[in-house]
This record gives C-alpha cells, structure tokens and sequence, in this order.
C-alpha cells in the first residue's frame, strides 16, 4: 500500500474551488472522464446555448460566490484545516486524512496509515511533493506539479471571478443528481478549464481542468456534494477526484476556518534538501 502511495499521490489539496487509489491505465481513466453518466447518455448537455437563455459568466460567478458565502467573506479568511476520511475507488483503502491550507499558496495533506507511517503531500507554492517518516521523498513535476498549484491558489473564487470575461457559458449537462451551467475558459495556455454550477443552488458541482501535455491531455476533475455552512461559509463535505489513474472519495467531518498554521509546516524535509 505505501508504494501506490508514493507513485500514485491525488491528495486534495484545496476546496477552492483542493492519495492513492486502485491504478488504472492512463488511457481507460481518459475515457471515463469523458464518457456519458447515467442511462442512455444522460449527462450529454440537456440544451444548447442557443437553445435557452444562459447567463453571462460574470451574473453565474457572482450568483456562485453568494451561494457559499460571499466573494468579500472568503477574501477574508487566511487559513483552513480539514479533516475527514479517503476511500479509494475500490474500498482497497480507508484512512483518516488532515488537510491544511493557508494563504497565499501553501498546502499539506497528511495521513497516518495503521502501521503508523505518516504521509505527506505539501505544496510551499512553488514547489510540491508527497514524503513519508521512512525518508522516502518524490517531488511532482510537469502537469502534476502544474495541477498542485492550481490547487494551492488560497483564493481561488476572486481567480475564478477575473476569469469570468474569458470564458463562456456553454449550455446545461446532467453532473449526477444535478443540473448544471458549465463555464468553459483558458486560464492560462495550455489549460482549459470548466467549472459545473448547479442551476438551482449556484453551488459548484464539478471542476474540470485539462492540460495540454507532450504526453497528450492530462484531466484533473473534482466533484463536490453535501455543502454545509462553518462560520457562514459553505464547504463540500464529499469530494471525488480523478487524476491520471488515481480516483478518491473524501468525506469530510470536520472544517475549522482561520486556525493558527506556522510556516514552518510547508518546508521541504531535511533529508531532501
């Protein structure tokens, strides 16, 4: 089990919206990220953008931020700590995870597996990497390491918002129980980006970022349910991830927001320096 941690690391590492699992081939993993869900292809787009009035990215960002709290709230904030469980795709593994976030842009993700080996993925910003108290070290590169920053970007919804003026909103697709607006734009070359709000609740459901790679198309999706409020917030206390062969499920239990967090936590090891 420590050495599917080690090669296949999918920690999540931020909910702005931020471990291992079964190994799947690169090629079956792409192909379920685009496949139909549910009976008879029922999440292809349920219309159009011709077909219904869609609102303007900027109108559905700004309705989304309100959903969870507000844009002005989150800018506020400057620290989070997370905890919950991770059950790999086929329940092979099932661990109590803490994840830890501070602005502007570090991250930790940590588990403790029962023979009492602890697990790290941690992202100072610039950099990322997954260790263990065996000594065992593997920094990310290329569109990982692309995708954990991403990931690490504390203030995410004020990103997303100055985003809004080049994306476009594309048409409604079925995202599990929901129907959803997916916003469709290009933060940054080489990077398409979609994000699934809920048309009833403007909460988002899904994100999408596919990555332009020399070794093809490299997808990171999240899907996000059960939001629940802390201290006026709302976070999504069921995640799913899959990335590039690794697909988790996390259940949160417990979100503490602007807790106190010292740099020193997202420093590189001694031995791997």
């Amino acid at each position: 089990m420590l050495k599917k941690l080690l090669l296949a690391p999918a920690f999540l590492c931020a909910l702005t919206l931020g471990v291992p699992s079964r190994r799947l081939e690169a090629q079956q993993v792409e192909t379920r990220l685009n496949e139909p869900e549910g009976p008879a292809g029922a999440s292809l787009a349920l219309h159009a953008a011709g077909d219904l009035p869609l609102p303007a990215p900027s109108e559905l960002l700004a309705k989304s931020d309100d959903a969870v709290g507000g844009l002005a709230a989150w800018n506020q904030t400057t620290s989070r700590r997370m905890k919950g469980v991770f059950q790999t795709e086929d329940a092979s593994v099932f661990v109590a995870i803490e994840i830890l976030e501070k602005s502007p842009n570090k991250s930790l993700s940590k588990i403790t597996l029962p023979n009492g080996v602890v697990v790290r993925e941690v992202c100072d910003g610039r950099n990322a990497w997954i260790e263990n108290s065996l000594r065992q070290y593997q920094e990310f590169t290329g569109a990982m390491l692309a995708s954990r920053l991403r990931r690490a970007d504390f203030n995410d919804h004020a990103r997303l918002e100055k985003m809004a003026s080049t994306g476009k909103v594309i048409g409604i697709e079925k995202v599990g129980t929901h129907n959803a607006y997916v916003l469709e734009f290009s933060p940054e070359k080489k990077l398409l980006s979609r994000v699934y709000i809920d048309v009833d609740s403007k909460l988002t459901v899904r994100t999408e970022d596919v990555f332009t790679t020399a070794d093809g198309p490299y997808t990171v999706r999240l899907d996000m349910d059960d939001y629940r409020d802390v201290n006026g917030l709302k976070f999504p206390f069921r995640i799913k991830r899959t990335e590039k062969g690794a697909i988790i499920n996390i259940r949160l239990t417990q979100v503490t927001v602007d807790p106190p967090l010292d740099d020193s936590l997202f420093l590189k090891p001694d031995f791997a320096k």
